[in-house]
């Protein structure tokens, strides 16, 4: 583990094969990274890790069949059940477009079948996963954006709210929903007075310059 201070929010990276080429290694030992986040890499560590003690995730490695298995929610291996479990928990996920196996078959593939696995890609977006490109990552891990993308952004717009299922029916506001947001380039969410804010959503808007605003 790199960084021991335990009181920073965890960053596990996801890889299912050393290789040094990778930005797995230079996330690991990135000064700004670990200067706000506890580093690990789960494969060093045999995956003997849990994603509850980490705020957010990074998929290497994400080959055509781990895409399939992340999609459909199959936890038969370590690397896919790390990832469904981050994302069932709400953890922020980001996946690194140059190790998105799909992406190499973009000019080769029958257009039906790649639009039949793109529609996993796309889903995994919905379900809040942000993919970007390696040289963009550790901005996007740290909520920095560039002056064109801020320029862009809307200032405010109205978050997507989900209800309790039972009980007081107010607002649970999960770091899933900050991350869909952030996706977007917008960076304030509105909320309800009394809505019930994760410890994980105050950790990822702060990790990301977000706000979180009560009405």
């Amino acid at each position: 583990m790199q960084g021991g201070n335990h009181t920073k929010p965890g960053l596990l990276i996801l890889t299912q094969k050393h290789d040094h080429s990778t930005g797995c290694h230079r996330m690991l030992e990135s000064g700004r990274l670990t200067a706000r986040y506890r580093t690990e890499c789960a494969l060093k560590g045999e995956y003997g890790c849990s994603v509850d003690e980490f705020s957010a995730v990074v998929l290497f490695n994400l080959t055509n069949d781990m895409l399939v298995r992340i999609a459909g929610g199959t936890e038969d291996t370590p690397y896919s059940k790390a990832a469904v479990q981050a994302i069932l928990k709400g953890k922020t996920v980001f996946a690194v477009e140059e190790e998105v196996e799909l992406f190499d078959y973009k000019r080769t593939a029958p257009a039906v079948y790649y639009n039949m696995m793109l529609e996993k890609v796309n889903f995994l977006k919905e379900s809040g996963v942000i993919f970007c490109p390696l040289s963009q990552l550790e901005d996007s891990v740290l909520g920095e954006t560039t002056d064109a993308a801020s320029a862009e952004a809307p200032a405010v717009q109205p978050c997507p709210r989900r209800k309790r299922s039972g009980g007081t029916g107010r607002e649970i506001v999960t770091a899933r929903d900050l991350a869909l947001l952030n996706n977007d380039s917008i960076l304030v969410m509105r909320v309800a007075a009394d809505s019930i804010i994760s410890s994980e959503a105050w950790d990822y808007a702060r990790v990301n310059g977000m706000q979180i605003i009560r009405e």
